[in-house]
């Protein structure tokens, strides 16, 4: 069984970093007052004059203070997700070994080696990584995904298990299970009995 880990909004509190930099170093007028998170798609969150300007301030411009050096969704996250990989999952005996991967859609240019940045500053301690160009070839890399994309979340395949974190965006995505954040996946003591029981029910 493999259990792939999206970063955004899930591991790194990208939506919210993002924000920050959008108004730091682009627009000062947009207030953080009337932010709603009704979508992940950024282009439209955040207005940009072209689409060049929207790929050059988040590609090139700012890749590193967008994927890099962002921080975690929660402080303590970093600790408990790599005691949760090393401690924990090893204590399952399954028919089929858990591996993991890390997916990260719609990476491109210098965010990629920004992103390598963010897992080695958490001490990310999984072998395999996915950047894919089409978002949905994710799906074709696991069994299970733990995402906040709405996009993954309404294009689930047959058999497969999907995990949501919790957001506004994602609301009324369907899913197998469900979290407000992933510190309370984390912090549940019975989480990957409950993934085992839904990926067995397929």
């Amino acid at each position: 069984m493999k259990i792939a880990i999206d970063i955004n909004d899930v591991l790194r509190n990208f939506t919210i970093n993002f924000a920050k930099y959008y108004i730091q170093h682009y627009d000062h007028t947009f207030d953080m007052d009337d932010f709603s998170q009704f979508t992940n798609d950024l282009e439209i969150l955040f207005p940009f004059k072209t689409k060049r300007a929207f790929e050059v301030f988040t590609y090139n411009d700012y890749a590193y203070e967008l994927f890099g050096s962002c921080p975690t969704c929660n402080n303590r996250l970093a600790g408990l997700f790599n005691d949760w990989l090393l401690t924990k999952v090893p204590n399952y005996d399954t028919e089929e070994p858990i591996e993991f991967i890390i997916v990260s859609p719609k990476e491109y240019g210098l965010s990629i080696p920004s992103t390598s940045f963010f897992l080695a500053k958490i001490g990310c301690k999984i072998r395999e990584y996915y950047y894919p160009t089409d978002s949905l070839e994710i799906w074709d890399k696991c069994d299970v995904l733990i995402t906040a994309n709405p996009d993954l979340l309404n294009n689930k395949p047959e058999g497969k298990v999907a995990i949501r974190i919790e957001k506004e965006y994602n609301e009324d995505c369907p899913y197998d299970l469900t979290y407000i954040n992933m510190m309370a996946f984390l912090e549940e003591s019975n989480n990957i009995e409950k993934i085992i029981e839904k990926y067995g029910n397929r």
